[in-house]
């Protein structure tokens, strides 16, 4: 015998609420298990949240020391970079003989630097 469109629906509904209430029954005891737990053992989900423990993980074993060099390398790279780019020949904005604009080139730059693909000046010829 066939199943009707309502009857489906009405069997699909079920299913669904069966599932549902089966997932949220586990998460039900999977949360009173944790309850327990902690009240059995309060002094080990204490033990976690001490002060030391947290500046531990937030700070790692990176000095600052270390943190200072990286900012100091980080700020002569770009401004190596800056000088770099301020040096070279400023074409007109939209190119001459063919060739892309500055702006056009640096987009394309950066672009390529993005995706870690470093080298030559990209929309340049190499004569």
């Amino acid at each position: 015998m066939e199943q009707t469109l309502g009857e489906k629906l009405a069997e699909a509904a079920m299913l669904i609420g069966v599932g549902m209430a089966v997932v949220f029954g586990a998460l039900i005891i999977l949360m009173v298990a944790i309850m327990i737990i902690n009240r059995l053992a309060p002094e080990r989900a204490k033990k976690v949240e001490t002060p030391e423990v947290l500046e531990e993980v937030e700070t790692g074993s990176v000095r600052r020391g270390r943190i200072a060099a990286m900012a100091v390398a980080l700020a002569k790279t770009m401004e190596e970079e800056e000088r770099v780019s301020s040096a070279q020949p400023a074409a007109s904005p939209a190119g001459s003989a063919g060739e892309p604009s500055r702006w056009a080139v640096s987009g394309r730059e950066q672009a390529m630097r993005s995706r870690g693909k470093v080298g030559r000046q990209w929309g340049r010829r190499s004569d």
